[in-house]
């Protein structure tokens, strides 16, 4: 901003003493003068002004301005080349890199608002794209860049230089790291130019897709897109998931209304356990699209692998345990070793065996081989089902925390009392479940809840039902089953897609007559079905809760099996439930090794590869060794260690860069360094398609680059205005300037204010009869 400065400052005291002595002449001159009115005030206004310059000018001042050293300055200008530019907005008019190659360039020069530039500040030309390089002219550009790496460029670039002064961005705005962008508080303007006017037409676009997978049967992988069409209003297109064949599984038809996005959910009812991918496809028969890059999405999906391992311990053989045992036989991914007790402990001297004989008469007959023991008298007989080897169980339930932490992922208790457990072994409960992060199932047989002495235990305090208040409410007749609000929004208790038909479902159940009442649930629980009788006693039938990390359902009717003996149609649903049923307990159950992958938002081709090692008590175990195995799109496998981390014990992590587009498929190993066993294997997957996104937005984004100019304190300019940068840019502050002074003393501008004044004073006077 210019300024004035004041070089002699040392006889300013001789300055004011020269007007002040000039306003005492201008008094007495003007005091018997036959001006009056605003003649003599105008008159001694412009005499006084007229010497008091002159008074000023003895103080010497000079005019000064702050301008731009010329070379010193630095410019970038950053040019988006990513291959989305290369499309036309209509069909035979230029491409947008067409038209940012012509402003940037005239002929085989550069263009003239680059030379002006050149003229006050030195230039740095570069391009953006997938990597950011410096070029020595823009006359020969490639715009092929699979992505739009443009906010973490310009983050970079805007704070790396002490002789920066702006940076230019010539961009269609659509960054595919948008979400990363922050403008810090020191930094150079960014001025960014968009690049395009509108969206291409007509074409047709996958703007995003997610996977989501479910541990239940109906839905078991579900993608949920959103796609867009334009200049296809009223036009059918098909929305196909193909699996790695390139067999299509689903396909949507969609009719577009519009410009407007839309949602579409496809729904994978069959898929295999593990990882496995997709690809999306969008297709519109005889329609000439602006590009087909945008058509296309890869997409993975993890459903997990089992086993899943779940401990069934039940009081006595019932028919609830019939009807699990048959419902997860079709289930290959659970397994549900069980201890079922068919004798309780009993004293010696009830029992009437053999002369001499000190076993539990039960197993006589039974042909125990040498060495074998059968259970005594006071021991309860107990047979094992569905374990893994002899081995397994043998003991009864684990009484440490190794057992039963690392081979089970939830617990169902069934028709058992309380005094089964030990105390230890209680508490050992409360710890798979609030530590490990496990399930605890109560089902509703007759000695669990409070007939089974579950109040004030360890076990007791975890469910979410009080068992503390006695009720003198008889017992329920042709009681019905139904969902609450919370049941209807939990996928696992639904066994319909459309309510209608889930509505018809739950109306022919049988009736049940067999409820654990409880009249009050724990805060944070929730009541996901109730059961009513004629009278409308409404109590909880199934309820559930978190509890540390891990979570705890109720299933306080003992006599679901009745819903099995209605019919064929209804034995079916029951087994279909109780299969939702074991998922939803094991779903969320983390395993003693897990394995992720995760691409950096950032950087799409960074990929952070992560694993967590756990013990056979599930406590973090560092001395591991974790090898990974990365399996490319083409076949070609790399071989990687996980290292340590120093943030978290028990992970592991690496980075791997993924390098063309495709599916990649991940296999960690992990070994015991001490004992040189293996602990596990687990695999994880990835899909890279940087072009999907980089294509997925073509409509020009005026509002990210208008965000970016106004936060840095930069403005924004339209590609055809692109000629007033260099004007524009002159009146910025920039690091190095230079100082332009110019003495007042020798400027014609004073010299004619002084003719003025005093030319105007002698008017007046002539005017007023004064000689």
């Amino acid at each position: 901003m210019p300024r004035i400065l004041w070089q002699n400052t040392d006889i300013t005291w001789l300055a004011a003493l020269v007007v002040l002595l000039v306003i005492g002449l201008l008094w007495l001159g003007y005091r018997r003068s036959p001006l009056r009115g605003w003649r003599k005030l105008a008159a001694m206004s412009c005499k006084l002004a007229a010497l008091a310059l002159l008074a000023l000018c003895l103080l010497d001042p000079l005019w000064t301005q702050q301008q731009p050293k010329k070379g010193e300055n630095e410019v970038i200008v950053l040019v988006d080349t990513s291959a989305s530019l290369d499309t036309a907005e209509k069909p035979g008019e230029p491409t947008r890199a067409a038209q940012v190659s012509a402003a940037l360039n005239s002929g085989d020069t550069d263009a003239e608002w680059i030379k002006a530039l050149s003229e006050d500040f030195r230039l740095r030309l570069m391009t953006a794209g997938a990597q950011t390089q410096s070029v020595p002219h823009f006359h020969t550009l490639k715009f092929d860049g699979s992505r739009s790496d443009l906010c973490r460029t310009l983050m970079t670039l805007r704070s790396g230089g002490t002789n920066l002064a702006a940076v230019v961005l010539i961009s269609d705005g659509n960054a595919t790291d948008a979400s990363t962008w922050k403008a810090e508080d020191k930094g150079a303007p960014i001025f960014t130019v968009l690049a395009g006017k509108n969206a291409p037409t007509p074409d047709l676009a996958i703007l995003d897709a997610t996977v989501a997978t479910s541990p239940f049967e109906d839905a078991p992988i579900t993608i949920t897109s959103r796609v867009s069409a334009q200049g296809l209003n009223g036009k059918q297109a098909t929305l196909s998931a193909l699996d790695e064949q390139g067999k299509a599984i689903v396909t949507e038809k969609i009719t577009f209304n519009g410009n407007s996005p839309q949602t579409v959910r496809l729904r994978i009812p069959v898929a295999k356990p593990g990882v496995t991918f997709h690809k999306l496809e969008l297709k519109a028969e005889g329609v000439s699209e602006a590009t087909l890059a945008n058509n296309t999405r890869l997409l993975e999906a993890d459903r997990g692998s089992g086993p899943y391992r779940v401990l069934y311990i039940a009081g006595r053989p019932n028919w609830e345990y019939k009807f699990l045992r048959r419902a997860i036989a079709s289930d290959d991914d659970i397994q549900m070793p069980s201890l079922v007790r068919i004798a309780k402990r009993e004293p010696k001297f009830e029992w009437r065996g053999h002369a001499g004989e000190s076993a539990n008469p039960l197993f006589r007959g039974f042909g125990a081989k040498e060495g074998e023991e059968a259970q005594r008298y006071d021991q309860p007989v107990l047979i094992r089902l569905g374990t893994r080897d002899a081995k397994e169980l043998s003991d009864g339930f684990p009484k440490s925390a190794e057992d039963l932490f690392s081979e089970y992922r939830a617990i169902i208790i069934d028709d058992l009392e309380a005094g089964f457990f030990t105390q230890e072994q209680m508490h050992l409960i409360q710890r798979f479940v609030s530590e490990r992060g496990g399930a605890l199932l109560m089902l509703g047989g007759q000695e669990c809840y409070q007939s089974g002495g579950y109040d004030h235990t360890p076990i007791g305090s975890m469910l979410p039902v009080y068992l503390d208040r006695t009720t003198t409410t008889g017992p329920m007749l042709d009681a019905r089953f139904n969902l609450t609000r919370e049941g209807w929004l939990e996928s696992w208790m639904r066994l319909r897609t459309d309510r209608e038909e889930e509505e018809k479902r739950l109306s022919a159940m049988p009736s049940f007559y067999s409820v654990n009442q409880t009249f009050a649930i724990k805060p944070g629980a929730s009541i996901l079905a109730t059961i009513s009788d004629a009278s409308q006693t409404t109590l909880p039938a199934i309820v559930s809760q978190r509890f540390g990390e891990g979570r705890v359902g109720s299933i306080l009717v003992a006599d679901l099996w009745r819903w099995g003996m209605n019919d064929a149609d209804s034995r079916k649903d029951m087994e279909r439930a109780w299969r939702q049923l074991m998922r939803w307990l094991v779903v969320d159950v983390a395993d003693s090794i897990t394995f992720s992958a995760e691409t950096d938002p950032a950087d799409r081709e960074r990929v952070k590869l992560s694993v967590r090692v756990r013990d056979r008590a599930f406590k973090p175990h560092g001395d591991a060794l974790v090898k990974i195995e990365v399996t490319q799109p083409d076949g070609k496998k790399s071989q990687l260690f996980a290292e340590p981390s120093l943030k978290e014990a028990g992970l592991f992590e690496t980075d791997f860069f993924s390098s063309s587009s495709g599916n990649y498929r991940a296999t960690a190993s992990v070994e015991d360094m001490e004992k040189h066993t293996q602990l596990g294997i687990k695999t994880a997957g990835w899909a890279y398609g940087p072009q999907a996104e980089e294509f997925s937005r073509l409509a020009p984004d005026r509002a990210f680059l208008q965000r970016i100019a106004t936060e840095t304190s930069g403005q924004m300019l339209a590609l055809d205005e692109i000629a007033k940068l260099p004007e524009m840019l002159k009146n910025i502050r920039v690091p190095i300037e230079v100082t332009l002074s110019t003495p007042l003393w020798h400027s014609p501008w004073i010299f004619l204010a002084l003719l003025i004044l005093i030319g105007t004073e002698w008017f007046l006077r002539r005017k007023g009869g004064m000689a």
